[in-house]
């Protein structure tokens, strides 16, 4: 195995255990403890996984998930969490989590969240391109989404506003605060 995996956990123990669990099992493992850290690391590095924590120093795992698929949509993320709930388990697999593993969680257990990860990178190549559509489309939002109203931009596109704006949050874009009628 010579898959890279990021782990992004501000607890220096946990990054440490779980760190060592990973290489254990033949995986190559960059460590970050914050939000930026990791967005320098998927940026720089040809990554196969990242394995973030839900409660980030400087954001949380959601953002994390946003950033990632914005940039790199085919990135596999499985989101490991001490403060589990329902709404954040759910947050977490609608906005591109592959997995959500609750700590203290059993070795094999994860081991298997991060193989099921890694198979849907294979599955689904990760690091092959968006279809054209999706390229050209994000495209267009990023050039005209500041000077054109969202119902021109979807009419221009033939898209609906709610898949506009669907793909513009998860392409992590924000409208600049001057209103567009």
């Amino acid at each position: 195995m010579n898959e890279r995996i990021l782990l992004v956990d501000d607890d220096p123990g946990v990054s440490e255990v779980i760190g060592l669990l990973l290489e254990r099992e033949g995986y190559g493992v960059e460590r970050a403890g914050t939000l930026k850290e990791a967005m320098a690391h998927v940026e720089a590095g040809d990554l196969d996984l990242v394995v973030t924590d839900l409660k980030l120093p400087d954001g949380t795992g959601l953002d994390a998930i946003a950033l990632i698929r914005g940039r790199h949509p085919g990135l596999p993320i499985v989101m490991i969490t001490s403060y589990s709930s329902m709404e954040s388990a759910i947050g977490a697999l609608r906005a591109g989590a592959v997995d959500y593993v609750i700590k203290p969680f059993n070795n094999d257990e994860f081991l298997r969240a991060v193989a099921r990860a890694l198979q849907k990178r294979r599955v689904l190549p990760g690091g092959a391109r968006p279809l054209a559509i999706e390229e050209y489309i994000r495209e267009v939002v990023e050039r005209f989404q500041d000077s054109t109203s969202e119902t021109e931009l979807a009419r221009m596109l033939g898209i609906g506003r709610k898949a506009l704006w669907m793909r513009r949050r998860q392409w992590g874009l924000k409208r600049s605060r001057k209103s567009v009628s």
